[in-house]
Parts: structure tokens; C-alpha cells; sequence
């Protein structure tokens, strides 16, 4: 009888062990949440609110705001369309600060990079410049007080820097997830200007390769932040129209614009020489969520930090396609030891339940 109750202790202990191994292991090792064009509410609404949440859940953690960091009409708002972006004023700081309350606190990384409003769609580059480094001035120093003294990596939120391109290289979850920063509008200047700069793209373009190759020799996972995607649906991604085409500050904004085309096939081009199935390419500027599964790459659309475009689309989605459109949210990828999961978070109205959808890595084995 002695010899049974071992017997049955023993296998008690060996299955307590097993399941507590088990749940462990479900534990991603790290996260990443992304959320864009976030600049344009005056106070912290529901779907930042529901970030903020997340982030204090999860310290391990960082989350990248994906450009357009702040909205402003031109013509003291008298222009139907918001070309300007931060300016100093109360307002737009206000806007910037909608973002900047949810990180007080938060004990993971936190990283702002530009978007076209953020350049405040200028074309000429220096005062282009001036309005970015007002705003990186801006966020860099609030990140740098007391209420946000937690932050792993207080002294550089806003990246890449000054203006230039990147690209710029962080590591995280013990160097097995590798992000690459890049300013997408600075090379969609680049590319557009009547000289073209031809130093500054071949730099750019020969970095981001050598930052790719040595990301995939050491078998991290990489995850390329930026603000305009390569793949994507909306109202950026429509034909031009001829009157559009006479205004740079518009048409610099549609993938369907040389300087934009040239640029994302350029990138796409060099994603797609690493052949691996878990390369993410995230981008916002379409005010929608989305994501596309292409040639084995991860290809994630988040737009939707503070505003939503409706855009009627009479195609059907494809395999491997996911769109969310008029409602805000953000997405999360989930690191594990083998794999990750992308989860989607969206809400249909502000009264509404925040909703939560696994879009891929959801049928892994563990």
C-alpha cells in the first residue's frame, strides 16, 4: 500500500510539474504593441486609453507610435484637410500630450517616429526639418521628467533623429527581436527632389540591407517600424487624381506617386532577398487596421490611433488579408520561443467593448 501512495505521489508531482511548465512556457517572452496617426484628439480617448491599460499590464514590453504624431489644419483651419502637424501651440501640444499621459509610469520602451505630418507634408527639407525637430524637442524632453522616469530608454524616444532616414537598430527580448526605424517621408523627399539625392538613398538603401542580413545571420526576429506601408488599402492607395498631382504635398502621400512607389518597392525588394516567414514590415498612414500575409513576409497597416477613413471597397478580401475599417485600435505581435502571434484590438464605438482578434501565429502548436 506504501509502495501505490509513492507511486501515485510521484506522478502527482511529475503532472504539477508538467502543467506548470506548460503555462509557463504559454508566457510570450516579450511584446511589441504599434499604433499610428494617433494625433489627433485633444485628451487621452478610449482607444489610447486602452493601450495605456495594456502597457501597465505588460512591462515587457515597448510600443512604437507609427508617425503623425500630431494633426493641425493649415489657414488657421479654414483648409478642409489637416497638412500641419506640431507647431509649439497649446493645442498641438495638447494633441502630443494625448500620447505622452498614457507612458507615465509604463516601465518598458517607449519610441515616437515621423510620419508626413509630423514633417508637416513640407517639400522643401529645411523647413521640413524645423517643424520635426520642434516636435522630437518636444516629446523628448516631456519623456525626460519625473512622471515618465520609468521608461527603459528615457534619453532617445524619437528615432530616427534630426531628420535622417536611419536606418536606426534597437534589440530586445534578450537580442532574439531586432526593430529597424526608418523615416519613410525623408526618403520619399529624397526621391522626389529635382536632383535627387542619390548619396543619402544609396546609403540609406545599403544600411537597411546590411541591417537586414545581420538581423537574419543571428536569427532574430525582425519587426521594421515606419509610417507609409509598402502593402495597403485605403484612400492613400486610390488612383490619383490629375489635380492631385499639381500639389506635392498631396500627392507625396499616395503610394501610387513615384517618389512613394519607387521608395516602397525599393524596401519591398530588399525584405524579400532574407526569404524568412518572420520579417514584419509596420507602417500607419492609412487611418485603418490591416494586415497581409505576401511572399512568406508580415505586412501590418496601423492607422487607427485616433481617427478612421471609410474607404468602399467592392473587392472581397483575400486569403491571408484582414482589414478592420471605421473603427481605431492598434496591434500587438506576441514573442514566443518558436513563433509569434499578431493580435488586433478594436472597438466599434466608444461605448463599446474593446474587442480583441488573432490574425496570425493563432494555430501554432506550442
Amino acid at each position: 500500500m506504501k509502495y501505490y501512495f509513492l507511486i501515485f505521489l510521484c506522478a502527482a508531482c511529475l503532472l504539477f510539474y508538467t502543467v506548470s511548465f506548460a503555462q509557463k512556457a504559454e508566457e510570450p517572452t516579450f511584446r511589441v504593441y504599434l499604433i499610428g496617426d494617433a494625433g489627433d484628439d485633444d485628451t487621452t480617448e478610449a482607444t489610447l486609453l486602452d493601450l495605456g491599460k495594456k502597457l501597465h499590464e505588460n512591462s515587457n514590453s515597448a510600443v512604437i507610435f507609427l508617425g503623425d504624431n500630431c494633426y493641425r489644419g493649415g489657414m488657421y483651419g479654414m483648409l478642409p484637410m489637416k497638412v500641419k502637424g506640431y507647431d509649439g501651440s497649446r493645442i498641438t501640444q495638447a494633441r502630443v500630450m494625448s500620447q505622452l499621459n498614457i507612458l507615465k509610469n509604463y516601465e518598458g520602451s517607449a519610441y515616437f517616429i515621423p510620419g508626413n505630418h509630423d514633417w508637416w507634408n513640407y517639400t522643401n527639407l529645411s523647413k521640413g526639418k524645423r517643424a520635426l525637430l520642434s516636435e522630437e524637442k518636444f516629446i523628448e524632453k516631456t519623456l525626460k521628467g519625473k512622471d515618465f522616469s520609468k521608461l527603459k530608454n528615457g534619453d532617445n524616444t524619437f528615432i530616427p533623429d534630426e531628420g535622417h532616414p536611419g536606418p536606426v537598430i534597437r534589440e530586445f527580448n534578450d537580442n532574439k527581436t531586432r526593430i529597424i526605424f526608418i523615416d519613410t517621408y525623408r526618403l520619399i523627399l529624397a526621391e522626389g527632389d529635382p536632383k535627387r539625392d542619390t548619396f543619402l538613398l544609396n546609403t540609406f538603401f545599403r544600411d537597411m540591407k546590411k541591417a537586414l542580413a545581420d538581423g537574419t545571420a543571428k536569427k532574430q526576429k525582425i519587426i521594421v517600424v515606419a509610417h507609409h506601408p509598402i502593402h495597403a488599402k485605403g484612400k492613400h492607395s486610390l488612383p490619383l487624381a490629375a489635380w492631385q498631382t499639381m500639389f506635392r504635398r498631396i500627392a507625396d502621400a499616395n503610394t501610387n506617386y513615384p517618389p512613394y512607389n519607387i521608395m516602397a518597392l525599393r524596401l519591398d525588394s530588399l525584405l524579400k532577398e532574407q526569404h524568412r516567414p518572420d520579417i514584419y514590415y509596420v507602417a500607419g498612414h492609412e487611418h485603418s487596421l490591416e494586415y497581409f500575409f505576401n511572399d512568406s513576409l508580415h505586412y501590418l497597416v496601423s492607422g487607427a490611433g485616433s481617427k478612421t477613413d471609410h474607404v468602399d471597397f467592392k473587392e472581397t478580401v483575400k486569403e491571408n488579408e484582414y482589414f478592420i475599417w471605421n473603427e481605431e485600435g492598434f496591434f500587438e505581435i506576441q514573442f514566443y520561443g518558436r513563433y509569434e502571434r499578431v493580435l488586433m484590438y478594436h472597438r466599434k464605438d466608444l461605448k463599446s467593448k474593446l474587442e480583441v482578434h488573432c490574425i496570425a501565429g493563432c494555430e501554432l502548436e506550442k
